[in-house]
């Protein structure tokens, strides 16, 4: 680092294009060196046309401001001196290295041949947990002062703040992590490779605590999985005791805590349904402390029954605030410990065993690229895995599909010294008091054979009034153009570098027969084509019997009445596509008895390949299964409809069934199967009446406690009427 020389750099211009005529208007460097900066340089630049009064608005520069400033032609020397032998940093650096080469060049200088280092790229790569990487965004994370946005001397200042963090971030990455970053380093638009030759050379012998090895990267220690405590029972705080006791408790704890009447009352309701097994529904209005009024009485019970209670959310938004917000705070309130954890489905968490695989792949996407390398720095920071603490960028979610969590990843992470992300959450969440999950996972888990969430009798249900919508799409199916084609694009032809390509490749080097590849790749391209006409005569059909021109979205119900004699037409693509796809499928099984006789004791990457190819074509198994069903297999208790973009392209289509009244199966597969669930939101009645969302619920036939608790603003307008 000591022989390293940065110059950061910031531009304002009159315009996005030098080679249009725009101009810059301010340029401004920080001269960073042995890790620290060491010279500054600013200068306002006369641009000799007018600056645009957006520009002005922007970056506060005023004609005037530059009016009697010298031309770029009067400083190119300076900039060219100070540039020679440095690299060229830049927050974006496409717009401000092509505005000084350009300038330079014009000048009769040539841009000394430096290497270049983007801090946007760099900031996405070593924060890849941040919202935003503007650099407002970024100087807020890292709690930089930026006083001038927009001027050419305060951004390249915080640029070069913003610059140091990410060399010390860099430095600090243990050697693994350093070693598979320079081997994607050449796909970075940032000349990176020799800062971390560096690096790497540091930290050749150096043993960083705190990271565990998983095959070619290192992965943050995990941290020990606290259990739930067996108590006694006899604990102090009885809920019946709240009403005098815990008004001081909270008050303690809550600076302006005053008095709230429907919390008290939300606690009892909430201990007595679950003390006495009975389901209920409470409407709860803003300004109760409704979390805080289910979560005490449900850690109470957790805590005598031993055994956990399951909070269920629609957004992932209200799970967060329930566990770092609300959770704290009762946490305090006892004096004995409360855990909770969060679990989600398998696909929120990253499959260790996958991204091994993936790492190795050699891709020149650049998106691909870059998720990789932001995820070998999360995996040094992660304690979860999940998905939500990422900003990947838009190819990086196709990317994650890929290398997410699911039933194959279990089989194959089971050999492995370091616990999986999703083996680690199911953990944690059975050895928890509240566990905290989302509607549909709580749906899911019901239907299906092996349970993810710990065994509980005892649910609360927040923003139930979400709680029907969910059992429906659950309980229904879905078929869309995009799904089959990303589908089919995955698996791809033997002229791209899909999984049909490099599959027939694997049987190439294993000496297998390779020619039923040549008659997957024909079928995939009659299916492909095939689907394009299906989803387009879809989408004309309903466009012409709902030709709103002011309307996007159009949705066409399908029943009895509703299909005319054109009807068929799409019932005929229908077959034809889904007879298409059950040949393939043939065609896939013959191979795959190939595979499992060869294939099982190859390497790991071969493994790995032969079971995505697998994965692939079971779901184009699974997507004519439903397709299927949605027009040959409909019953008379589902709604069906199509969806269509109709000013889009002309096979975007969605279509869909749901059952109509997902209350009944609720009752059966839900509600009966429980102890207790208290479902809250706040809105849950119709003109004052719980009736409408009981029967919706399928609740009739068990009688449930209901409770609608006044809103203390309404309460406080009436006081002063």
């Amino acid at each position: 680092m000591n022989k390293q020389r940065f110059v950061v750099i910031d531009v304002e211009t009159t315009g996005n294009s030098p080679k249009k005529g725009d101009k810059i208007i301010q340029i401004a460097a920080v001269v960073i060196e042995n890790g620290q900066i060491t010279e500054r340089f600013s200068k306002y630049i006369n641009p000799n046309k007018s600056i645009p009064a957006f520009i002005e608005q922007l970056t506060g520069i005023s004609n005037q401001m530059v009016e009697h400033e010298q031309p770029f032609e009067a400083v190119a020397e300076e900039v060219f001196h100070l540039l020679d032998g440095a690299y060229f940093v830049a927050h974006n650096i496409h717009f401000d290295l092509g505005f000084v080469k350009y300038e330079l060049h014009k000048a009769g200088f040539q841009l000394p041949d430096c290497e270049v280092l983007d801090t946007v790229e760099l900031s996405r790569i070593v924060f890849p947990g941040f919202e935003g990487y503007k650099l407002t965004e970024l100087s807020e994370e890292l709690q930089l002062r930026h006083d001038q946005p927009h001027r050419a001397d305060s951004d390249a200042e915080v640029t070069g703040l913003i610059f140091l963090e990410i060399l010390e971030k860099l430095r600090q990455l243990p050697y693994p992590t350093l070693k598979q970053l320079r081997r994607l380093s050449q796909h970075f638009i940032s000349d990176l490779t020799h800062l971390l030759d560096m690096f790497i050379y540091e930290n050749r012998h150096t043993e960083i605590t705190g990271y565990a090895r998983f095959s070619s990267f290192s992965v943050r220690e995990p941290e020990s999985i606290d259990g739930r405590v067996n108590e006694d029972g006899n604990f102090s705080f009885e809920i019946e005791n709240w009403e005098a006791g815990n008004e001081k408790a909270l008050s303690e704890l809550m600076p302006g805590y005053e008095k709230r009447d429907g919390q008290m009352m939300m606690m009892k309701e909430v201990a007595e349904a679950f003390a006495n097994r009975e389901h209920a529904l409470i409407e709860a209005p803003p300004g109760i402390g409704k979390t805080i009024g289910y979560l005490i009485p449900a850690a109470l019970f957790a805590k005598k029954s031993k055994k956990p209670v399951i909070i269920s959310t629609y957004s992932t938004l209200l799970q967060q605030q329930i566990l770092t917000k609300d959770l704290p705070i009762v946490q305090d309130l006892f004096p004995f410990p409360v855990t909770a954890a969060i679990l989600k489905g398998q696909s929120h968490y990253l499959c260790l065993y996958k991204f091994e695989q993936v790492l190795h792949e050699d891709d020149d996407n650049y998106d691909a690229v870059l998720t990789k390398a932001q995820l070998l720095v999360w995996l040094t920071e992660t304690n979860t895995g999940d998905v939500a603490e990422l900003n990947l960028p838009s190819g990086g979610k196709l990317l994650w599909d890929r290398l997410a969590y699911d039933d194959d990843s279990y089989k194959r992470s089971r050999n492995e010294s370091v616990t999986g992300f999703y083996e680690r959450a199911k953990q944690i969440a059975m050895r928890s008091d509240l566990v905290i999950t989302n509607h549909s996972l709580l749906l899911t888990d019901e239907g299906s054979r092996k349970k993810r969430l710990p065994e509980s009798g005892t649910f609360i249900i927040d923003e139930a009034h979400h709680f029907e919508r969910a059992a429906s799409e659950h309980l229904g199916k879905r078929a869309t153009y995009i799904e089959l084609h990303s589908k089919l694009s995955r698996i791809g032809t033997l002229k791209e570098q899909g999984l049909l390509k490099k599959m027939r490749q694997l049987f190439q080097r294993n000496s297998l027969p390779v020619d039923s590849f040549f008659e997957l790749e024909e079928w995939i391209q009659h299916i492909q084509a095939e689907s394009d006409a299906f989803f387009s005569s879809v989408h004309s059909f309903v466009k012409r019997r709902k030709p709103k021109e002011d309307l996007n979205r159009l949705v066409f119900k399908v029943n009895k009445e509703s299909q005319d004699k054109s009807w068929p037409i799409l019932t005929d693509g229908a077959e034809r596509l889904c007879s298409m796809l059950t040949h393939l499928q043939q065609l896939f099984e013959a191979q795959s008895a190939l595979m499992e006789k060869h294939l099982t004791s190859m390497k790991n990457k071969t493994v790995f390949l032969a079971d995505e190819y697998q994965r692939s074509m079971k779901g184009l198994q699974r997507y004519c299964q439903t397709l299927q069903k949605l027009f040959f297999e409909s019953d008379d208790d589902e709604a069906v409809w199509i969806e269509i973009d109709a000013k889009g392209a002309k096979n975007a289509v969605a279509i869909y069934a749901q059952p109509l009244e997902p209350g009944e199966l609720l009752a059966d597969q839900f509600f009966a199967r429980k102890n207790s669930v208290v479902l809250t939101s706040a809105t849950l009645t119709v003109e004052g009446s719980f009736q409408f969302m009981i029967e919706r619920l399928g609740l009739g036939d068990f009688f449930p406690r209901t409770m609608r608790i006044e809103s203390p603003f309404s309460y406080d307008e009436r006081m002063r009427d």
